[in-house]
């Protein structure tokens, strides 16, 4: 589906808002209002709790605007951004700068195809060099292991040191590649002087390791006070024993924020997000660190992942969405409207967008058109018409029982998605035939799309 902020932005598509008068309405296929409260969750849906009374200051001028737009019935009907699973085989540590020299483990359980990466903080190369040098690892058994794991590395990656040398190639980065004559276990890295003053990120990669540490998230937008968590998975072969979890929120900003607990849940683990977040943090994207630490079969192991959601202090949601109907002018269906009533506490300027969609021979369903309607309202119950231009609809050549889906709300105050039903509640529009629809105006954008093809449809 085209972004909502496309509508008003694409001039060969906007069109002028429609001033209505003089029509007659088709009986709704159900005059019932469908409450967005019962709805059926599917993936990438949003939905808030709690509002806020918290008036919007930018971007909330006043005046009703309504567009229509036809969509390509040959586009896929997009899928709403639905959380994904971060996986993890891999773990950093931090050395932070002006630090003093310290001894560090580093748990590796897989070395047969493991690296290790010695990454200097700061932008000077030539100081980090100097503090590469003052790094060493050893393996598990005392033996130092860097030197033959550097060469190990140039080697997989065919860098010559000779020849980066004569083409003046610094390595700010150190990579060593591990072996599994090295053995699994608590590998001792030392951090020289120069090194724990510079600052280093000290990074372990297992890709053979059965060990994996994943986070989803509930959603990808959270809300203050609602039950928005990210659950914490971890899975091992070997028994897991005497594991710890720690996770840790960092602000749009990425600047280290505050710990979030974790607990279990019936069966999972979970990092409870929204318990530690309130409508007076920043609204953006934040990001969760979760390290896993423990033992595997009796081998100690450690796990970093993050994630990332949305983050959102909501003043309004869509309460309910229905009386769906053909608008008849002069024996043409000119349009197909849908209300949609929202519940607000706060001044904003809202946006409601859909997408129509009909479904072709075989049973899929090809987006036709799409509407958006914005307004500045304050707080109170408010019903906002989703106007579908029948002559758009009609230029796909499919009939029949229309349906809306991608039903969304938007704060353009806050520049924040505050409800999307991927499903639009399963609104169907009364069939109708491709002789009854009134034809569009063909503009100059329209017509492009016509010569291009754009809405034919292959039965």
């Amino acid at each position: 589906m085209t972004s909502p902020r496309s509508f008003v932005q694409s001039a060969g598509l906007t069109l002028a808002i429609v001033l209505l008068g003089g029509f007659t309405q088709e009986p709704a296929m159900s005059a019932d209002l469908r409450s967005a409260s019962g709805a059926t969750s599917t993936p990438g849906d949003v939905t808030p709790g709690r509002l806020f009374a918290r008036d919007a200051r930018e971007g909330i001028g006043p005046g009703r605007v309504s567009v229509s737009n036809p969509t390509s019935p040959k586009q896929p009907l997009a899928a709403p951004l639905a959380p994904e699973t971060r996986r993890s085989k891999s773990t950093i540590i931090h050395v932070a700068p002006r630090s003093a020299a310290t001894q560090l483990e580093l748990p590796i359980t897989a070395p047969d195809e493991a690296w290790v990466m010695f990454i200097p903080k700061g932008n000077d190369a030539k100081v980090g060099e100097e503090a590469l040098r003052d790094m060493a690892l050893f393996d598990p058994k005392g033996v130092r292991a860097d030197k033959r794991a550097a060469r190990a590395a140039e080697k997989e990656l065919d860098a010559d040191p000779a020849r980066m040398k004569a083409e003046g190639i610094v390595k700010p980065i150190t990579l060593l590649r591990m072996s599994r004559d090295m053995g699994r276990g608590l590998y001792k890295v030392q951090v020289g002087p120069k090194a724990a003053a510079v600052g280093m990120a000290i990074e372990v990669r297992e890709p053979s390791s059965t060990i994996e540490l994943s986070l989803t998230t509930s959603a990808m937008q959270l809300f203050p006070g609602d039950d928005g968590y990210v659950t914490v998975g971890l899975q091992s072969e070997a028994p897991l024993e005497r594991v710890r979890y720690e996770a840790t929120l960092y602000n749009p900003r990425y600047e280290r924020d505050r710990t979030v607990p974790v607990v279990k849940v019936g069966n999972e683990y979970r990092a409870q997000v929204s318990r530690v977040m309130h409508e007076k943090d920043e609204t953006g994207a934040w990001v969760l660190e979760v390290r896993a630490v423990g033992t595997a079969g009796g081998q100690p192991f450690d796990r970093l992942a993050q994630t990332a959601f949305g983050f959102a202090v909501p003043t309004a949601r869509i309460a309910s969405v229905g009386r769906e109907r053909l608008v008849r002018e002069g024996g043409k269906v000119t349009a197909l409207e849908v209300d949609v009533v929202l519940e607000s506490q706060a001044l904003d300027r809202y946006e409601v967008t859909g997408t129509l969609v009909a479904t072709d021979a075989r049973g899929v369903e090809r987006p036709v058109a799409e509407a958006q309607v914005t307004d500045q309202l304050g707080a109170g119950t408010h019903t906002l018409t989703l106007r579908f231009e029948a002559g758009h609809a009609g230029l796909s050549r499919l009939d029949g029982s229309y349906a809306l889906r991608g039903l969304q709300l938007y704060s353009l105050g806050t520049n924040t998605l505050y409800h999307r039903l991927a499903r639009g509640l399963e609104v169907r529009f009364p069939a109708v035939r491709l002789a009854e629809l009134g034809s569009a105006e063909v503009t100059p954008a329209i017509e492009h799309l016509l010569r291009a093809g754009e809405f034919d449809v292959t039965p």
